[in-house]
């Protein structure tokens, strides 16, 4: 386990039981979400998402897992903390509103760290992966991968071992981070003409940020603005925004400048993944310390030939 992970771990662990209310973290899950179930039907069947069996790569407390659930057969959330799962099982037992995807057995969680050596443990492995026609329809995660050092390593993971022949990787996560100008960082100005992420009125992970899990971390989300173009006139590329209170770099987040189309495409054309496909999907404002930061969210898929 690398150090960046193990930091990972205890930064989440601790985060738990507060994550959920971290502002912004429901919204940003909830269009994560659409924008993930969007996806998926796009590229099979509305029929064929009912019937599926999804994986939440990094499920987190279950924000964006309890949404997608709602559309799909089955879903198995993974994570390697331990505490994120704990606060996500302690939700199903208590909140009436997840008492019929209980019921329906259609939640099941699994605490673990996915590796190309074990993609997931017994008996779990056997259920969901084992023989030739093993493997999820469909695999996705939202605001992860930028806590993971080895990317290429993950994506070639999911996209070899954990989807099933003909099924879809999707994953969202950040692009880039921008403030207003006025402090010269050395990029260049970048501007946006994309909708805004707006709230749906229910409950689920947000922020993403990783883990199904917040991005904001313990960097607090602010609001989503109005679809004004003018909004984004005079914003600079900063590349990392990942800092503590002391300006210290956050050591749980392996990729503080987010990523970008181009090597997002290559990764998953690397990982064997066919019709590929990656672009900006939205975008929204969240408070750093004061600076009203944008944040643009990019969605990649790509399917197992």
């Amino acid at each position: 386990m690398s150090s960046i992970q193990d930091k990972n771990n205890e930064h989440f662990n601790n985060k738990a039981h507060e994550y959920d209310n971290i502002p912004m973290a429901k919204e940003m899950t909830a269009k994560a979400s659409e924008t993930i179930l969007a996806e998926f039907t796009a590229s099979t069947s509305e029929e064929h998402v009912r019937n599926s069996t999804v994986l939440d790569f990094g499920c987190g407390t279950g924000l964006a897992a309890f949404l997608v659930a709602e559309k799909v057969a089955h879903l198995v959330g993974v994570d390697a903390s331990s505490g994120m799962l704990e606060h996500l099982r302690k939700k199903l037992d208590t909140l009436p509103e997840l008492a019929s995807l209980k019921a329906a057995n259609k939640i099941h969680t699994i605490n673990h760290l996915v590796t190309d050596a074990s993609p997931l443990p017994e008996p779990d492995f056997s259920k969901y992966l084992a023989g030739e026609n093993g493997g999820f329809d469909m695999v996705f995660s939202n605001y992860v991968l930028h806590h993971i050092e080895d990317v290429q390593g993950v994506v070639d993971t999911l996209g070899k071992k954990i989807v099933k022949r003909g099924g879809w990787v999707i994953v969202l996560d950040f692009e880039g981070h921008h403030v207003h100008g006025g402090v010269d960082h050395g990029h260049e100005h970048h501007g946006h003409d994309h909708g805004h992420s707006h709230g749906h009125g229910h409950g689920h992970d947000h922020a993403a940020h990783a883990h199904g899990h917040d991005h904001s971390h313990s960097h607090g989300h602010g609001h989503a603005h109005g679809d004004k173009k003018n909004e984004h006139e005079g914003l600079v590329k900063v590349d990392d925004i990942y800092k503590d209170e002391e300006g210290k770099p956050l050591e749980f987040v392996a990729h503080k400048g987010g990523f970008n189309t181009e090597n997002m495409t290559e990764i998953f054309t690397k990982a064997g993944l066919v019709d590929v496909s990656c672009s900006r999907s939205f975008g929204f404002f969240r408070e750093l310390r004061g600076t009203q930061v944008w944040t643009d969210v990019l969605v990649a898929k790509g399917r197992r030939p």
